[in-house]
Parts: structure tokens; sequence; C-alpha cells
């Protein structure tokens, strides 16, 4: 046992206590007494309580009801004599304690009470970041506002009391409730995130707080609960009843428990018109919003924040460019005009989102008010350079609903998809339970949106496959990778060869590994020389549909040997692309194969096309979707390379393929434009936008 630590010993015979403190080792912070005893509400803080329940339990089930909130760092072991241990575990039920029979062997009680006392009670290296993280994103987004009602929520002497926060849809609510659970003041408890928008029942409520908490088991938890005006009028008054009475240990085992509402702002009863005949906007019941109002939180909107949009445009771009490794970059002044004078109805985190989109989609610096892109643009036609998203935020948006904004279109009623292809016996090819994502097909102003018409430009195709300027950059990094990693390795072990030339399993590794660097640099060179063999671009009907199937069996065994979920929906209806066949298989099958290679072993792919009537300058094309998960797409390829004694900055893995690279060029070559989305750090999708042969 720590010395520092204190330790309880509670038993109603003191000759039984001071067997006890023998069994334990205990030192001179020990604590001793009855269960009524008033020693213990002046004693020192425990850091672990020996409670050996007698009789009929009732003196240390009022002992432990007393002190159990006051010492929530603390470990409880509990020690029922033989024949009643089932009998205590019910009892004690929503206590965090250890059961052992009494009189305890010296051994297990020492090393419990060593284990417990030895626990650090300070962050891991994991929270530390994840807090320094919370924090920075929190000053980004309320630099500007002095938010007193925030002071009092952070009060550990308040953190038992319930907490309202209310805002419209994107104004930071989530960021709130995450920064207020984390530094409330208590470290250890766990949150609990229940998303109230889908949940029509109590039942269902009640279920998914049952699951999320059997994955955890804690006994000291946040539950926030985001949207609760989403909420049934009888749920919310059920979620009263839990902030008012306690929650059932029925739902919840739990020794302390604090809830978090966010909702939307209250909209006044003089300004809804029923006559209209429109809904009424979700809202709080009367019943629910009184438990709430002892701590509530009012978030304003964008519009009302002067002078917030400028600052939090100058630290977002900041944050963008460190993270990337890049030069700092900014927005012009014309750009934050363009900014302030937009509406903004989802607030900082459409706001966010359109920054970060306009980064992402060109290099210039600052960034000047044709290069803001809202939500309703469209893509910059092939002739511009490849728009590759490739930021990754470090901590995530806390409020899905709030921070992803509902910036979708629905499709067109008139587009129907082909029938879905059905499952192979090997599951090499799988029907997907949904249909085409129309996120991917149809997202205003995502980066794989559809051009519009209005804003294309016509044409100029080379006549074979050629790089631009950023082209040629990446071009350079995807070489420096696949090159000088394999000549790293043969340089390595060609330096510790004379001193390990003696030892033949040395020589046999050395010729098998230097073997497979010196077929890599062959590939390299390979598909380079091919790349500079293209004949001169012939566009012709070409099948995009039947030529992705044959792609698709020439990687059947690998797909299979790698046990993947191939997910492949294909548009059958209007399926050929004004093309060079040759050229194009080669740029779809160097794709597929780059990505069959980088998914995880059992992974998933995702395969689709579809035909669009209006795509460049106005006219048809048909576009090809692929999308896979690999978690670590997201970060730096510097940082991967760092081990290897180089940086190339502002280069990820996806832009340093090769096979990507070349199959840019020829789909270029095409009149087409490819796209490369990988700002979720375990997505990928590649969209490949072709024109359609005429009818």
């Amino acid at each position: 046992m720590s010395i520092s630590s204190t330790l309880w010993i509670v038993h109603r015979d003191a000759r039984q206590r001071a067997a006890l403190a023998r069994l334990a080792g205990a030192g001179d912070n020990t604590f001793m007494g009855g269960p009524s005893d008033e020693l213990f509400a002046r004693a020192t803080p425990a850091d672990v309580v020996l409670l050996a329940p007698s009789d009929d339990f009732e003196s240390e089930l009022e002992f432990a009801h007393r002190f159990a909130p006051q010492l929530p760092d603390c470990t409880w072991i509990v020690l029922p004599a033989s024949g009643e241990h089932a009998e205590a575990k019910r009892l004690f039920d929503s206590l965090p304690a250890a059961f052992l029979k009494f009189p305890p062997r010296p051994e297990r009680l020492r090393s419990m009470i060593a284990k417990a006392t030895g626990r650090r009670g300070v962050d891991s290296l994991s929270r530390r970041r994840a807090r320094k993280l919370l924090t920075a994103r929190f000053a980004r987004w309320f630099i500007d506002l002095d938010m007193p009602d925030l002071l009092h929520a952070l009060d550990p002497r308040l953190a038992h009391l319930p907490l309202l926060i209310r805002g419209e849809v994107g104004t930071g609510r989530g960021v709130v409730a995450r920064y207020v659970h984390a530094f409330c003041g208590d470290n250890q408890a766990e949150l609990l995130h229940v998303p109230c928008g889908g949940l029509s029942s109590e039942a269902e409520l009640i279920a998914f707080i049952e699951q999320a908490n059997g994955r955890r088991g804690h006994y000291r938890q946040t539950i926030w609960l985001e949207d609760a005006d989403e909420l049934p009028a009888p749920v919310q008054l059920r979620v009263r009843d839990w902030i008012e009475f306690g929650i059932p240990e029925t739902v919840l085992r739990t020794t302390t428990v604090r809830f978090i509402v966010t909702a939307r702002e209250s909209v006044a009863e003089d300004a809804l018109d029923d006559d209209e005949g429109f809904p009424s906007p979700p809202s709080l019941n009367a019943g629910l919003s009184n438990a709430l109002s002892s701590l509530v939180i009012s978030l304003p909107a964008l519009r009302e924040r002067t002078g917030a949009t400028e600052a939090f445009v100058a630290d977002t771009a900041l944050n963008w460019s460190e993270s990337l490794g890049e030069r700092q970059r900014g927005f012009a002044p014309g750009a934050i005009r363009e900014l302030n004078t937009y509406p903004w109805p989802g607030n900082m985190a459409q706001l966010k989102a359109v920054v970060l989109r306009s980064l992402s989609h060109t290099s210039a610096n600052p960034l000047e008010a044709h290069h803001v892109r809202f939500h309703d643009e469209s893509l910059p036609t092939p002739e511009s350079s490849l728009p590759v998203a490739n930021f990754v935020d470090p901590f995530p948006d806390p409020e899905v609903s709030e921070e992803d904004l509902p910036e979708l279109e629905p499709l067109p009623e008139d587009v129907t998809l082909a029938p879905r292809t059905t499952a192979h016996q090997e599951t090499f090819v799988g029907s997907p339970d949904v249909a085409v994502s129309q996120v991917e097909f149809e997202e205003a102003g995502h980066p794989l949106a559809e051009p519009s018409p209005s804003s294309a430009q016509p044409l100029k195709l080379p006549a074979t496959p050629e790089f631009d300027e950023g082209g040629l950059r990446r071009l350079v990094g995807a070489l420096a990778h696949e090159v000088r990693n394999p000549l790293v390795s043969i340089k390595t072990f060609s330096e510790l060869l004379p001193e390990h030339h003696s030892d033949e399993d040395f020589r046999n590794r050395f010729a098998e590994l230097v073997g497979n660097d010196v077929r890599q640099i062959e590939s390299v060179v390979s598909r380079l020389q091919d790349l500079a063999n293209l004949a001169p671009t012939r566009r012709e009907p070409v099948d995009v549909a039947s030529m992705i199937d044959r792609v698709l069996t020439e990687q059947r065994p690998l797909i299979q040997e790698r046990h993947l979920l191939l997910l492949k929906e294909l548009d059958r209806t209007a399926p050929y692309v004004l093309a060079d066949e040759g050229q194009l298989e080669r740029a779809i099958a160097g794709v597929l194969a780059t990505a069959i290679e980088m998914v995880p072993e059992r992974g998933d792919v995702y395969l689709a096309s579809k035909h669009n009537s209006q795509g460049f300058a106005g006219q048809p094309t048909v576009r090809v979707l692929l999308r896979y998960h690999v978690p670590s797409l997201g970060r730096p390829l510097g940082d991967l390379l760092q081990d290897a004694g180089f940086r190339i900055e502002g280069i990820t893995q996806s832009e340093t393929s090769l096979d990507f690279l070349i199959a840019e060029a020829i789909v270029r070559a095409q009149g087409g434009a490819m796209t490369i989305d990988t700002t979720d750090a375990q997505e990928t999708v590649i969209v490949i936008d072709l024109p359609a042969a005429s009818s």
C-alpha cells in the first residue's frame, strides 16, 4: 500500500477491524470504526474502503449511501461473511465495488489494495491530446463570445446539476457539451452520447442507453442527450423524471449521473401560425425544460456575432495549413467580404465546411472571392488541377447533425439505377443493403458534386496523357516515395553485409529482400515506360460497365484470397463513354488494383457507375465511383517518411500513388475529370467523370 494512500476499515466489531488492518498491511493513514461512527465524516477522504457488512446490512448500506457520492475516486472492497456473498452483491448493486469473502486471504486483499492505490489519478497521453485539441477547437469557435453561463456549468460544485445548451443547428452545441464534460472537474466520468433524432419511443431510448453502457461499464457518467427536443413528448417526460428522481437502476447502474441536453432555441408561440398547415418545429416539453432550468447556455447564431467570421476563417485556415505541413494560407479581403455577406443558415459548422472546401480546391494564397466555394457551386472543368481534398480534422466535430450540414439534394425522380448484382457464392460480389449513396452522387458543393453546365468551359483535349505543373509535382512525390524506400532498404542491408557475410540466414534474407526491392523499382520504371509508350488517344464509344466487369474478373483471385466484400452497382442502361478503350482500361485497372491492395483483409470496396444527363459543358457524362476504407490514408506522407530521412510537404498517400496519377492523366486525355476525396481519415472516395457517347 502506498505510504500516502488513505485506508478506511469499516466493521461493527473492533477486534475484527484490527484483524482486517493486519491482513491489509495497514499503515499510518488508516481510519477504523463502525458504520455509524462520526469519525469518518472528519477523516481524510479514502483511497480504499474495506466494508464488512453483518447482521441485516442496514448500517453498512446507509454508510455506502452516505459516502459513495463523496468519494468518486475511491476503491470499495466489500467483505461479506461466508454464505452472504450473493445477498451482498444484490444489495450493494450500484456500488462500484469488488467482493471478497470474510476473512479474506492476505495476499489477495493486499494485491487489490496495492492495485487500487498504485493507479495514478492523472490523464493518459491520449486523454491529454484530446483535451488539448478540444480546447483549441473551443477557442476557434467561441473566442469572440463572453459566456458567463459557461463558468457556472464548469463549476465542480455544480457538476451534479443538469445542463441545457440551446442554439440553432451549427452553432456548436456539441462542442460546448464535450467541453463542459471534459473540464467540469470529474476527469473519470464517462461520456455517454445519445443522438435522440432517430429515437421514437421510451423503449428505444432505454435500449440505446443499455447497449452503450454495457460497452463501457462505468459507474460515473455524463449522459449527453443530443437534439432532445426531437424526442416524442411522452419520452421527454420520462427524461424529466430521470433528472428529477434519478435514473432507474434497471436502465443504468451508476453512482453519479449528470445530464447535458442540447436542443434548438425555443420558438415563441405567437411566431407559429397553425392555420398555414405547416408542422410545428421540434421543441422541449415544458416539464423537461423546467427540470433543466438550473443551468442554461444559449449560443447565438453566426449572423448575430459581429466580427466572428474573419477570426474563425483565419484560425481554420491556419489549422488546415499546420495539419498538412504547408505554408500558412489565408483569405483575401475580398473573400472575407464575400463570406461576411452570406446568411449562413448552418452557422459556424457551415462556415467551417465552406472554408475547408475552398482550401482543398485551390493552392492559391491568399484565396480571392472567386475561390470561395459555397454549397451551391460546381466543380471546375477537367482542365483544372485535380482537386484532392486531403485535410483530416485531428479532432472530429462532436455533433454529426450539426457539423455535417444538410446540404444534400435527393436524386431526381426520373433517375433509376440498374438492378443490383446478386451476391457471389464466394463473397466476391455482394449486394448492398441500401441504394447508391446520394452523398457521393448528389451532394451540392462536395468535391464529388456534378459540374454545373453553366460554369463549364469547352475542353481542350491533349493528344496523349500529360501532366500539368501540379501533376508533375505529385509525380515527383510519387517517384520519391516508391523508389526511395526500397533504396533505403538496399543501402541498409549493403552496409550490414560485410559484418554478417558469414551468416547464411542473413545472406538468404538479404537476397530475398533486395530482390523484392529491385522488382519494386523495376515495376515503377515499367509503369512509367508504359505511360510514355501510349499511342495517341483515339476516342470511340466504350462500354464502361463491361470494361469494369473485365477488370474485376482479372482481380477476382486476389479479391477472393483476401476475402474482400465487393459491392457493385453498375448502370447498364446507358454505359457508353467516348474514350480510348485501351487507355481507359489501363487507368481503371490501375486504380482498382491500387485500391484492392490498400484495403485490409476482409474489408469492403464499393463500386458504382451512373449516367448523368447534364455534365461538362451541358453534355452527358458517365460517372464511376469507387469507395473503400483505409485507416491511415489521411495522414500526411511526410510523417510516414520521416524515419527514412526525408520529407515531402503537403503530399498524402493517395496523391503519391503512381497508378492514381497515371489514371488522372489518362482520364484528362479522354476529356474527363478525376477527383480523390480523403477528408475522412478512414475512407477514400474516387470519382471519375467521362464524356458519354451520343446514343
